[in-house]
């Protein structure tokens, strides 16, 4: 039995005919969608009808679950999620038929099915999450943990947008990547074929060129922002082509991909804690992003954008390096190292990114300290600025366990408070947060505030 898994999607119809098309040129026998039917696209109605029509196996992505809570959310999220973010969610409802409404709202989280002996579960993000990222880094022993959740030989999910097979003590994982919105810098459609034999299974993925201009022109047509056409066109995230800017192009989004590596690189070569780390960088980014109404120019003078954004991701992706030569003050051991480290970085920006992850704990900036009394006025301003983000992101995941999914911050002229999504109790984390907040409070001159809100 031959079976095409698609999904994330994300109303790129002239993507998802292109898949279809190879599909059948494979002679699959069904097909499976894994979620995220809409979102960011121009063809949102038009790809739910599509795959209702086609008779496609599915179930409903996170996204398609926010999209279905745009009238009940829409004065939280107007207020507190990025306006990209909250114009895509509320424009993609507001496209929708009621029919399409309604056959989102009936799709299930999960499907289990068995074919040829083997257990099958279909799931978003993961059996545990339907917004947990699985992808290639993913280490073993989570999956482990999952596999043990699933209860299914073979688990297939989407949402990270990366394509993988992977196999843990008997285990099958796989994302068959995003045929509408890819993640990893490649615009094609991405999707995978599974043949399933009586003793075995085989596993093939597919990048499918389509018609980008066809799908661009629908975003132009809707005059839907310029940044969803980037996304389209660089195979890109949102927050990945904010972060790269408005200018310098496809160069500078390259230059920034080759140092990310070497970056990683590094990371690696110190066995650093990857799910933590990952977790805490993007906690930062986010932010980041979230206190933008309050960085760029304004009582505190900075002028941060996509440049320091970079630096503050690379700082945080190596912070905590510094634990391969023990715990006791692994912050001054990460700056040592990256300082010592070759970096494709000018003196100047490798001597930030080392601050940045010498600053996530303990001692905060003083010009009385050597490294830091080097940089002049502004560049001070900068490094304490995202020093500050790192401490509380760090201190928000405290417990290593992920517990704070995402935040939102509102900021007054006395008060800077953030609103964390956790999946458990959060008493450790918001404690660390807040004690880690010292920086914060003193660069930005505001109260620093956080509550968590159980998702």
């Amino acid at each position: 039995m031959k079976i095409a898994l698609i999904g994330d999607v994300h109303a790129n119809l002239p993507a998802l005919e292109a898949v279809l098309s190879h599909a059948k040129k494979q002679e699959v026998d069904e097909i499976w969608n894994v979620g995220d039917f809409v979102g960011y696209g121009a063809f949102p109605d038009e790809v739910v009808k599509r795959i209702k029509k086609e008779k496609i196996l599915s179930i409903i992505g996170n996204y398609d679950d926010k999209v279905l809570q745009v009238k009940k959310k829409q004065e939280e999220w107007g207020k507190g999620k990025h306006p990209l973010k909250w114009f895509a969610f509320k424009w993609a409802y507001d496209q929708l038929s009621k029919e399409s409404r309604d056959y989102l709202r009936g799709l299930p989280v999960e499907r289990r099915m068995e074919v040829k002996g083997k257990k099958i579960l279909l799931v978003h993000g993961s059996p545990e999450s339907i917004k947990e990222h699985l992808t290639t880094d993913t280490p073993d022993r989570r999956l482990r943990d999952l596999h043990k959740t699933a209860r299914a030989d073979v688990i297939i999910c989407g949402h990270s947008h990366r394509p993988f097979a992977r196999e843990v003590e008997g285990a099958f994982f796989i994302n068959p990547g995003s045929v509408g919105r890819s993640d990893d810098g490649d615009a094609r459609a991405s999707y995978a074929v599974l043949d399933i034999k009586q003793n075995s299974f085989q596993v093939q993925h597919f990048r499918i060129e389509y018609n980008i201009e066809k799908a661009i022109d629908g975003l132009k047509l809707h005059k839907l922002p310029e940044e969803f056409a980037r996304m389209v066109s660089q195979g890109r995230s949102l927050d990945a082509v904010m972060g790269s800017g408005r200018s310098g192009g496809k160069k500078t989004l390259r230059d920034r991909q080759a140092k990310l590596r070497d970056v990683l690189r590094l990371a690696k070569s110190c066995s650093y804690e990857v799910d933590h780390t990952l977790h805490v960088t993007m906690l930062a980014l986010n932010l980041f992003d979230e206190l933008k109404p309050l960085l760029p120019g304004g009582q505190t003078g900075h002028t941060l954008g996509p440049e320091e954004r970079f630096l503050l991701q690379c700082g945080s992706l190596l912070h905590d390096i510094g634990w391969v030569r023990g715990r006791t003050k692994h912050h001054k051991t990460s700056f040592r190292m990256i300082m010592k480290e070759k970096l494709p970085f000018s003196d100047k920006e490798k001597l930030i990114i080392a601050l940045i992850a010498r600053y996530h704990r303990k001692n905060i900036p003083d010009r009385r300290q050597k490294h830091f009394s080097s940089l002049d006025q502004n560049e001070q301003k900068t490094l304490k600025s995202l020093a500050s983000i790192l401490r509380v992101a760090d201190g928000l995941d405290r417990s290593h366990q992920s517990i704070v999914q995402a935040l939102r911050a509102r900021v007054t002229p006395k008060e800077i408070a953030i609103e964390c999504d956790v999946s458990a109790p959060a008493e450790w984390e918001i404690g660390a947060g807040l004690k880690k907040g010292d920086l914060m409070e003193r660069t930005f001159k505001r109260k620093l505030s956080i509550t968590p809100k159980q998702i």
